[in-house]
């Protein structure tokens, strides 16, 4: 390399070299950072790295001298803090739409935000959830999606099931699914495109690591004024966990004790009375067997008040568990 080429990015590689691998409980030596810097190509004595550190604080950079340990540099400033690596990194173990692949390399680039040190620390106490996707492509899926609501475009693709072998089995015959996109939801430790059908009038959700072969088509998503100010959140927070079902206003019972409960399922978006009983929640809710499967873990405590239809649903939904037994 040139030596003109190399004073030019001197500063950068000697920035890279600290950024990555010194923290406050790590710092490098005037000579580590001389060695580092000759492994790169780029010649260096103790005199120009004093300037050198000199100009990167001038310029924003903020590296510290521990002047107890012979003038070891770290770098002070960095964008997260370790607290929230740790919750990133364990966002990822968890998340199922990543493959182990995936996985593994989004850890590794979150990680060195900390540094190399801390970051291998880091990366030592992540748990991941048993069960990864096999679908590599899950990346390019998200950024074709993201890609087409951005230019509020129609979105194609292929849609599969995985069977007992682990193999793809196609639906509609491996005919393109066109939709026109809403918006993307994280749930249940998957993402999901929420969308719809030019034909149908109401929304569908797609697991997006079981769509194939994802393309921005060319033409405009079909306007409809029922969709204009769609909101994903308030949406999200209907369906209980993905599943479709018909929106109704309902009132729960819940005992006292469950008020956690409550705020973590409801948020704010429901309206509580106090009860003898308890608290009365009224809330509009996407009625399904997902909804009446999540009042079954309350063990009878938990009770529909109205509507009256609703609690009969319920009802036989228990009843037809109890036939099958």
């Amino acid at each position: 390399m040139p030596r003109n080429t190399e004073q030019k990015i001197k500063l950068l590689v000697l920035y890279d070299i600290l950024q990555k691998q010194t923290d406050e409980h790590h710092p490098m030596t005037t000579n580590e950072l001389v060695a580092a810097l000759e492994e790169c190509g780029i010649p260096a004595v103790r005199k120009t790295i004093y300037r050198d550190i000199e100009t990167l604080n001038r310029y924003g950079f903020e590296i510290l001298c521990d002047k107890h340990r012979s003038n070891c540099y770290y770098v002070a400033d960095r964008k997260f803090e370790r607290p929230e690596i740790q919750v990133l990194l364990q966002a990822i173990g968890a998340a199922k739409f990543l493959t182990e692949k995936k996985t593994s390399v989004l850890t590794l680039k979150i990680a060195e935000l900390l540094g190399k040190v801390q970051g291998a620390e880091m990366t030592g106490i992540v748990t991941n959830s048993g069960a990864k996707s096999g679908n590599e492509h899950i990346y390019y899926s998200i950024d074709t999606v993201t890609t087409a609501l951005l230019e509020q475009k129609k979105l194609s693709f292929l849609y599969f099931d995985v069977d007992l072998y682990g193999n793809r089995t196609y639906r509609k015959n491996k005919e393109r699914y066109e939709v026109n996109p809403l918006g993307m939801i994280y749930s249940g430790e998957y993402f999901y495109l929420i969308c719809y059908h030019d034909k149908y009038c109401d929304t569908a959700n797609y697991r997006i690591d079981k769509m194939d072969d994802v393309r921005v088509e060319n033409t405009p998503i079909t306007e409809r004024k029922e969709y204009k100010n769609f909101n994903v959140n308030a949406y999200r927070q209907e369906i209980f966990s993905m599943y479709a079902g018909e929106p109704k206003e309902v009132e729960i019972l819940f005992p006292r004790e469950y008020v956690g409960i409550i705020r973590d399922r409801f948020g704010d978006n429901c309206y509580i009375v106090s009860d003898k009983d308890g608290y009365i929640v009224r809330t509009t809710i996407r009625v399904s067997k997902t909804f009446f499967a999540w009042l079954t873990t309350f063990e009878g405590k938990v009770k529909i008040k109205k509507p009256v239809e609703t609690k009969e649903e319920f009802r036989m939904f228990i009843e037809n568990i109890r036939n099958t037994l």
